[in-house]
């Protein structure tokens, strides 16, 4: 690869070799790649000819990730940058996003229209709308300023001519703020052809190569999803629903019957594939499993060689949204199940690392300081933040070049003696949960909010597990039940930041400077003042201990709720494995968040029995009916 091609050019020259091959599977449907080019130029002509210019703004919110694949790569053919958001998070995130950055223009599928119409964002949008859907009625959307109708009859299919340049801005993910707001991240052009060129080159991706896509559109980590295999001939996997995803069982089903050879994918996700039984002639396709975005525990790669050996290569990924995806590298072998951590590694060409201590001194190899990396390929910054980007982004005071800048991460660690380093954590206030970066202030900030919390910090606590989770210890002003909390922040947080549990406090413990002093918060205990009604029937109290040991619980009664016990949508899957095991019936994930006691799910478990015993009220059933 030429190192000044831009990916969107590298795609549309894979694009033009492979036109007739499949590009995106995504379940039924599947889209060559002579069609991502065709309607990826539509949209880049499109923005043009109605006045986007290089660097234009512009948001995308859609729920079908093809249309975001295509957005993507439209949006950056017409010089422009994208902002990819979630069409799950809550309105007021988006609100917030799109009121700071003003994009010029606002790209949606019908799910996305949706939102924005129906959402607190559409009050004040100016940017025009164009909607990736064909044949769709836009009547009841008539109040938005949008270019909807005018896009569906457009079809201008060249590949479009910008002067673009290297350092170029290309787009904003954004993420956990600690001053209370989400922060943008500012993307350079030419890393994401350095960072994509790498993982081709070092893992041999090739023409009809099958990777798979399994990470939300809203963190960087997609561009390597989708560019990797779109820039090699290869094949973008993509489950078709959600609970593909959220259930570990469904997942190994789908990884097998979609021949995948490559997964990306959190430590976490990895660790629910582990919880089932796994058979050690499933995967024959597989080849690598990349991991990055928490640390990788040493149980798991023992289990892990315990059933499939070295026959599937682990590799442990290390690096920051900051210095663009990843930068550290380090292939897992059978020894490192003896290790207290597994190592991240080291650079990838193009990229190097320093630890630095309290002094500002570089430490020798097995001293403990903060990580720092000094790569050309680094994002710009924090979107119109020039003190936050400043903080981080520092000339290296190993250099007399004032241009060579280096990227503080906040994590410890430290090189072993074979060189390869070590992550020890963070030395602030963001964690990682289930791979997502969070600021704890950023969710004490709004729980600040509520009109009867008077104080409040948030931790991040382990279970027995090795997993971990948040938990928030409030004071308030009158009794308030947890769930009431937790229904508060999910109007403006994404369910990754809200905490697992809330603990009520008459005071919060303070040092002598009047700091929290976290080390004397109690250790949580999930069930306070809940009232334990036990279960009754045979049903109730199997499912009870089933959530017990999924949930690490003494008991569990018939009130409880999965999420207000520390529950989140990974052990929801696990829950509902061995739901499906004991009592021989598939309830969907979607029906644990609507319905969360135990006393609801045993009622499902009971209909979905009477049902089976009563063919003919399938139909019913399905119909929703019953």
């Amino acid at each position: 690869m030429n190192s000044q091609i831009y990916i969107q050019d590298w795609f549309s020259e894979t694009a033009d070799k492979f036109s007739k091959n499949t590009a995106i599977d995504c379940g039924e449907q599947q889209f060559t790649y002579g069609e991502i080019e065709t309607q990826s130029n539509k949209l880049a002509n499109f923005l043009i000819q109605h006045g986007a210019i290089k660097g234009s703004i512009v948001a995308i919110l859609a729920k079908d990730s093809v249309k975001v694949i295509i957005a993507i790569i439209g949006i950056l053919k017409a010089g422009c940058v994208f902002v990819p958001l979630v069409a799950d998070l809550p309105d007021d995130r988006i609100y917030t996003i799109i009121a700071e950055i003003a994009p010029q223009w606002l790209i949606v599928d019908a799910t996305g229209l949706t939102k924005i119409s129906n959402g607190r964002t559409a009050e004040f949008l100016q940017s025009p709308i164009i909607c990736l859907e064909e044949n769709r009625n836009f009547d009841n959307f008539n109040l938005l300023n949008s270019y909807l109708n005018k896009y569906a009859e457009y079809s201008q299919f060249e590949q479009p001519n910008i002067q673009i340049e290297p350092d170029d801005m290309s787009y904003l993910y954004f993420t956990s703020g600690s001053t209370g707001k989400p922060k943008g991240i500012a993307g350079r052009l030419k890393a994401i052809a350095h960072f994509i060129n790498w993982e081709i080159q070092t893992f041999g991706i090739k023409e009809f190569t099958k990777v798979s896509q399994l990470i939300t559109p809203a963190f960087d980590a997609f561009l390597r999803d989708i560019f990797v295999p779109l820039c090699a001939g290869g094949v973008v996997c993509i489950p078709e629903e959600i609970d593909i995803i959220l259930d570990a069982r469904k997942l190994i089903e789908w990884i097998e019957r979609q021949q995948i050879n490559l997964i990306h994918c959190v430590p976490s996700l990895f660790r629910s594939i582990l919880n089932e039984d796994l058979d050690p002639k499933s995967f024959s396709s597989l080849q690598y499993i990349l991991l990055s975005g928490e640390p990788l525990l040493p149980a798991d790669i023992s289990h892990w060689m315990d059933i499939y050996g070295d026959r599937i290569q682990l590799v442990n990924l290390y690096g920051a949204s900051e210095t663009t995806m990843t930068k550290f590298f380090y292939f897992v072998k059978a020894t490192d199940r003896e290790r207290r951590s597994i190592p991240i590694g080291k650079p990838m060409d193009g990229a190097a690392a320093l630890v630095v201590d309290e002094r500002g001194k570089a430490c020798p190899p097995g001293m403990v300081g903060e990580i720092y990396i000094r790569t050309p390929y680094r994002t710009l910054g924090y979107y119109q933040q020039p003190e936050l980007t400043n903080q981080v982004f520092i000339p290296n005071p190993f250099s007399n070049n004032p241009n060579d800048i280096v990227y503080k991460t906040g994590d410890l660690g430290r090189i072993l003696e074979d060189g390869n380093f070590e992550c020890l954590g963070r030395r602030d206030g963001q964690v990682k949960i289930r791979g997502v970066r969070i600021e704890l202030g950023e969710i004490e900030n709004y729980l600040r909010l509520h009109p009867l919390v008077k104080d409040v910090v948030v931790v991040d606590r382990e279970d027995a597990n090795n997993h971990k989770y948040l938990c928030a210890y409030v004071v308030l002003k009158e009794e308030l039940e947890s769930g009431k909390l937790r229904d508060f922040l999910l109007k403006s947080l994404p369910e990754s930041m809200i905490p697992s549990v809330f603990v009520v406090m008459d005071a919060l413990p303070r040092t002598i400077s009047g700091k929290v002093d976290k080390r004397s918060l109690p250790a949580p205990n999930r069930q306070q003042n809940r009232t334990f009604v036990p279960p009754q029937t045979p049903i109730e109290t199997q499912l009870a201990q089933i959530w017990s040991q999924v949930l690490n619980l003494d008991r569990v009664g018939l009130n409880d709720n999965f999420f207000e016990l520390g529950g989140h949508s990974l052990n929801a899957t696990q829950l509902l494995s061995r739901v499906a095991k004991t009592f021989q019936v598939e309830i969907p994930l979607r029906s644990l968040f609507e319905s969360p006691t135990l006393a609801t799910q045993a009622e499902s478990i009971e209909t979905l029995h009477w049902v089976k015993e009563s063919p003919h009220l399938e139909g019913a059933l399905e119909e929703g009916e019953l």
